[in-house]
């Protein structure tokens, strides 16, 4: 087993330094821990048993990604992973290197958009921000460390090349916003972005792997005003237009979805694939409020539907309203799919 031991700086681009443990050292490992008291009867055994196992069965039941190696977008560099002992300390690291030996990672869901970046062929060490701080600073070096603590969760934007931490900065190169990552150097946690952290996540073959599967989609005509009994003349109403989010993690700024990401689900639905209009590139911003008016010229009940999208993954979900209308004169929902928007 190994014990982190803290350093006085965030960064350091060379090594970082693991301890054995002494074998006479007590593990305070919870099944151990769980078995000590004498006092404990058999049916507390099995119960703790039972707790634990669940426990284990949630952190470890979400989504595993296919295998990937991480490639720098603007130099072509990759991150191979390189461990060593020397003076009976335990030395790991993740940087720069040439491609043909470039270290697999595999992304292990945790909660919503967030998951663990795990070193394939490392018994599960995790990429975790030195010193396993929650909201690391800049130029927070990232090192593997054998615990999976939830300072390591990161969240993947495949299309824009981000991967973004848990504290809200991004993963960059160093030095930071270098065109070239140094030979060997670390990857590190800083705010902004820039396309010189951009990230491609690909196969052994340098082919492209999607790392996080595409969202479900669904559409549906959502009612937004109706009136009855109304004669001819102009009605005004307010409908909201754009995208809003919902987040099941605990955490924040998780699921960034693009409209790409959107363009792509909804094509290729089979339900849906002819509703797609380009005008929903210039609508895809921040939901906000919108006021139109509607001119009645037959006395009567008249409806008015909204055309939206729930996209839903990971417990999280976006709806986008498009600015996407029908008129009927009840108020039974339409049944159509809008085709051939533009």
């Amino acid at each position: 087993m190994y014990k982190y031991e803290p350093s006085k700086h965030n960064f350091s681009p060379f090594l970082i330094h693991w301890r054995r443990r002494d074998r006479r050292e007590p593990i305070k490992d919870a099944t151990v821990a769980a078995r000590s008291p004498v006092l404990l009867n058999d049916t507390m055994h099995l119960f703790l048993a039972i707790v634990l196992s669940a426990s284990l069965a949630v952190a470890e039941g979400g989504y595993v990604s296919p295998r990937f190696i991480v490639r720098h977008r603007s130099s072509g560099r990759c991150y191979a992973y390189a461990d060593w002992w020397s003076w009976g300390h335990h030395y790991e690291k993740f940087r720069a290197d040439n491609c043909p030996n470039a270290a697999e990672l595999e992304w292990h869901q945790k909660e919503g958009h967030w998951g663990y970046l795990k070193v394939v062929g490392t018994a599960g060490h995790c990429l975790n921000p030195f010193g396993g701080w929650a909201h690391p600073g800049d130029n927070t070096a990232i090192f593997p460390h054998p615990n999976c603590y939830n300072s390591a969760l990161f969240a993947i934007n495949q299309e824009k090349g981000f991967i973004k931490h848990s504290g809200g900065k991004y993963v960059h190169p160093y030095p930071y916003n270098g065109e070239m990552p140094s030979w060997h150097s670390d990857t590190m946690i800083h705010g902004g972005t820039f396309s010189n952290m951009q990230f491609d996540f690909l196969n052994r073959n340098l082919q492209k792997v999607q790392v996080i599967p595409n969202p479900s989609v669904a559409g549906d005509w959502v009612k937004i005003s109706c009136w009855g009994h109304v004669g001819p003349g102009s009605l005004s109403y307010t409908f909201k237009a754009g995208y809003s989010k919902t987040e099941s993690s605990t955490l924040t700024n998780s699921w960034e979805m693009t409209i790409e990401v959107a363009k792509k689900v909804i094509t290729a639905s089979v339900t849906y694939s002819g509703s797609y209009s380009t005008s929903y590139e210039s609508q895809w911003t921040q939901e906000r409020e919108i006021t139109r008016t509607v001119t009645v010229t037959v006395a009567g009940t008249i409806c008015l539907w909204q055309w939206q999208y729930v996209f839903e993954q990971f417990n999280d979900k976006y709806v986008f309203k498009p600015m996407i209308m029908q008129e009927t004169r009840s108020d039974v929902k339409p049944t159509n799919i809008p085709r051939n928007t533009k």
